[in-house]
């Protein structure tokens, strides 16, 4: 191992090396570079090739279901970060992450929807509802309006993010996959990609699906385990359609984005690890939002798609250091919230690099020691 340092020659050495060019890994790496660290990104595939591409782009944490408070309180800290983050973006490049802030609306057709009420919304009567959307269903009996919550164009709000990082001094590299770690005496010392030895003081792992093949863990025997939860969305062209906000039920959504589409989402299928999209998963999505907007039936099929999200076993994401290996850091296994949250995750690791605790951050929760027996710590 002596001679791993002495072999790397300058251009592939770099304070921090952070793995995977999904949301959550570009958004470390802009907050490291805006923050003045030397910052190399090794993407394995393509930019946002993962979950991240394939996501409707949905920030909306008061509509959320989480696991435990904490997380939706980092939800909601990361809501809040989103729009300052976008400001900052738009002046370090052109990409439009077509952001919209016209809010989300929950309609209903009965009083069950009565206990949703929270102190985030306001209640639109059926004359109010059909003012603002004029193509909803006649069955609908009212709506609550969620005014903060927002959704953009994700695989834009990447390419952003790393386009950014790169204004601030980041390097980006492609067709990188990482296949080991390099430690040395319980210390980081860079990584072993399919093209070469990188070097570096740092790495913090945000890879998302499979974190021990794609991010190199399984090298070092370390299990944090993810499990392929797969999402299929449809979506649809009508330019009759007047929709500004985005609906927001039980059981379906419909997103309008620019260019006159509406993305309508999202099936849920754990342990299926393929990207195929199903006749049975289409159909019900199109029937479900054809119930709330019946002129969908007449919009044109535009094309359809399906990702990967990347669940953790209790449903919480990995984020810290692992106190195995100086200079490790997790950051992995959002599930379905990876676009909301990387704004918030991006920032917890640049305060956790530069000093701060876990503690002092409020993510013990998230650690990733969570996850591993005891007696795995032998590095």
């Amino acid at each position: 191992m002596q001679d791993y340092e002495q072999n790397v020659d300058t251009a592939r050495r770099s304070e921090f090396i952070v793995v995977g060019g999904g949301i959550i890994g570009s958004a470390i790496a802009y907050f490291l570079a805006r923050d003045g660290k030397d910052v190399l990104l090794l993407e394995g595939e393509g930019m946002a090739s993962g979950a991240s591409g394939a996501a409707a782009g949905m920030l909306a944490p008061h509509l959320e279901s989480f696991a435990v408070p904490a997380l939706k309180n980092l939800a909601e800290r990361s809501l809040k970060l989103i729009k300052p983050l976008i400001d900052d973006l738009s002046a370090l490049t052109p990409i439009d992450v077509a952001l919209n802030s016209a809010g989300f609306v929950s309609p209903f057709m009965n009083d069950s929807m009565e206990s949703m009420k929270t102190d985030y919304q306001e209640y639109w009567n059926p004359l109010k509802l059909r003012r603002e959307i004029p193509p909803i269903c006649d069955q609908a009996e009212g709506a609550y309006y969620y005014p903060d919550q927002l959704q953009l164009l994700p695989a834009q709000l990447n390419r952003a993010l790393i386009d950014g990082a790169r204004v601030k001094g980041a390097r980006y590299l492609e067709q990188q996959p990482v296949v080991s770690l390099n430690i040395r005496n319980g210390n980081v010392c860079g990584v072993e990609t399919s093209t070469g030895s990188y070097a570096c003081d740092n790495i913090i792992i945000a890879s998302g699906l499979g974190l021990g093949i794609r991010g190199g863990l399984s090298s070092l025997g370390i299990d944090l385990p993810t499990v392929a939860v797969k999402g299929e969305i449809v979506a649809v062209y009508s330019p009759e359609i007047r929709l500004d906000y985005t609906i927001y039920t039980h059981d379906v959504y419909l997103v309008p984005k620019p260019g006159g589409e509406i993305w309508i989402g999202a099936t849920s299928l754990p342990f299926h690890n393929d990207k195929t999209v199903s006749v049975k998963g289409i159909l019900q999505l199109l029937q479900k939002g054809s119930k709330w907007i019946p002129q969908l039936e007449h919009a044109a099929y535009a094309r359809c798609w399906a990702g990967l999200r990347p669940q953790t076993i209790d449903g919480l994401p990995y984020i810290g250091q692992y106190k195995g290996i100086t200079g490790l850091y997790i950051a992995a296994g959002h599930y379905r919230n990876g676009i909301l949250l990387s704004a918030v995750t991006g920032e917890m690791i640049s305060r956790l690099v530069a000093g701060e605790s876990e503690e002092e951050l409020g993510i013990t929760e998230f650690s990733p020691m969570r996850s591993l027996e005891k007696g795995r710590l032998v590095h």
